[in-house]
């Protein structure tokens, strides 16, 4: 990648410190790369992964044009004399701060928010967005499911990019005036330093469950990832967190939240229905009512996480409040289509927790039966497969079909989230996803809700290494006009 602004000899010896045999470049650094199918760069970071190495392929990045190699290795005993080479106890948080250099510390110039959690984190974003856009601010955003630069908004292809993306993007939001970013950092992201070279203002966890045990190996793991985003926080920034927790902390800065609880955030005298919530927050700098849009207590919990977050970074009461209730709700989330017949919801649950979160939600306000249909994804944590058909288990019927499988056998992943299905439950199988939510549209009567949960805003199914076309929205809409042709529109 380009960079915006060169790197002389005095930057990257405060980045890297003195190269082998103090063989210093004989010109300025104009490029980096940290993936050797890229080439050609100046710059060659090399960071060993889980999957892959890069230092494998330091002798092609040469032979493709690299004058500097960046790894944790000592150099080749062969190494062409004209290349400079710079051994570092972390390849990875010196690739951030190289990528944030190389685009002039953009991130330094404007506020930087990062969110984090099992679930809610981009809704979260949205709700503290809109409430920084209501005071005043040009906010950008990555997230799941797009990026804000300026006035531009393109679709994301994953939830936190690698560093030297996030650090042209940080610039380009501030070339076009921008003044604030909030970010979207997955536990992936926080463990690979993908957000290296940067200092938040702000951040929070929305919420620990289960998620990602294929990569952190243990729950505890994965809670003690999410834990380190506020390592990015400089001593006394707000750094908000679920409450309660079993650890200690004295942290100075840390605000800890809960719905109907006693913490240094909290929510009560929630209310709502099918058209949206309300609820009081009270928090350090605000309190008040604030009215939502979006149902559910967990997105109560959202808004009230990011109303924190405002309220410690000197956002007024009235901009919160604004700021929530014009928030609209992200694609997927809780989504609604509009129906001859019950009510229909397209959501990305696909945690335990998620579907639980759901469940709570829409259980109290449905007259009919609560029909759910949801799968699990193929090579990714297996042990949360019967926890997901046990959580499922408090809706009316269950159909359960194909997520993304993967590589995997669907049958196999839909035969395993069986196990965990409660006896007596109404359930059944069908591991083509068009059929199976064929199968619930036929199903439906006048006072039912249908949620199809599992992919929300995704447009393809991975289907072995192919993926393949398919939206859950669009689908369900193809469907009901098959079957209930009429005009439609989508709500929520």
């Amino acid at each position: 990648m380009s960079l915006r602004v060169p790197l002389g000899r005095d930057t990257l010896e405060e980045i890297l410190g003195v190269p082998h045999l103090n063989r210093w470049p004989d010109r300025p650094i104009s490029s980096i790369c940290n993936d050797h199918r890229k080439m050609p760069a100046d710059l060659f970071v090399a960071v060993q992964g889980q999957r892959h190495d890069a230092t494998d392929y330091i002798r092609q990045a040469i032979q493709d044009g690299a004058r500097g190699i960046v790894c944790q290795s000592p150099p080749f005993s062969d190494v062409d004399g004209s290349v400079c080479w710079w051994q570092v106890d972390d390849a990875r948080r010196a690739l951030g701060q190289l990528a944030h250099a190389g685009a002039g510390w953009p991130g330094r110039k404007m506020r930087v928010f990062g969110i984090t959690g099992t679930n809610g984190k981009s809704t979260t974003v949205g709700y503290l967005s809109s409430i920084l856009q209501e005071a005043g601010r040009k906010v950008g955003w990555m997230t799941t499911l797009e990026h804000r630069l300026g006035d531009c908004t393109t679709r994301s292809s994953m939830t936190t990019e690698d560093p030297m993306v996030i650090a042209d993007s940080l610039a380009q939001h501030l070339a076009a005036g921008g003044t604030d970013m909030v970010l979207e950092v997955s536990s992936h992201a926080i463990d690979q330093q993908r957000i290296g070279g940067l200092s938040l203002t702000a951040a929070a966890i929305t919420s620990l469950g289960r998620d990602h045990l294929d990569y952190h190996e243990t729950i505890e793991q994965y809670h003690q990832t999410k834990q380190r985003l506020g390592d990015w926080c400089p001593a006394g920034a707000a750094f908000v967190r679920p409450h309660p927790q079993q650890d200690a902390s004295d942290r100075a800065g840390e605000i800890r939240f809960q719905v109907d609880g006693f913490a240094d955030a909290v929510a009560d005298r929630i209310d709502g229905g099918f058209e949206g919530s309300s609820a009081r927050f009270q928090t350090d700098g605000f309190t008040g009512e604030v009215k939502l849009r979006q149902l559910g207590r967990h997105n109560v919990s959202n808004a009230l996480v990011a109303s924190a977050i405002a309220a410690a970074n000197q956002i007024s009461a009235t901009h919160i409040v604004a700021g929530i209730d014009k928030a609209t709700a992200v694609a997927g989330r809780l989504q609604s289509i509009e129906s001859p017949v019950g009510r229909i919801y397209i959501d990305f649950a696909h945690t335990p927790d998620a579907i639980d979160a759901v469940i709570s939600t829409l259980r109290p306000l449905v007259r009919g039966r609560l029909i759910l249909l949801f799968g699990c994804g193929g090579e990714r944590d297996q042990g949360k497969r019967q926890q997901m058909g046990w959580c499922a288990s408090r809706a009316d019927h269950l159909i359960v079909t194909s997520d993304n499988p993967r590589g995997e056998d669907p049958q196999q992943i839909i035969d395993q989230v069986l196990t965990g299905v409660s006896a007596g439950v109404d359930f059944s199988a069908e591991v083509d996803r068009r059929l199976a939510i064929d199968t619930a549209l036929k199903m439906l009567k006048p006072d039912d809700v249908l949620v199809i949960a599992g992919k929300g805003h995704e447009d393809t199914q991975q289907i072995g290494d192919r993926f393949v076309p398919f939206d859950d929205h669009r689908v369900t809409c193809e469907l009901l006009e098959q079957h209930f042709p009429f005009s439609r529109e989508v709500t929520g």
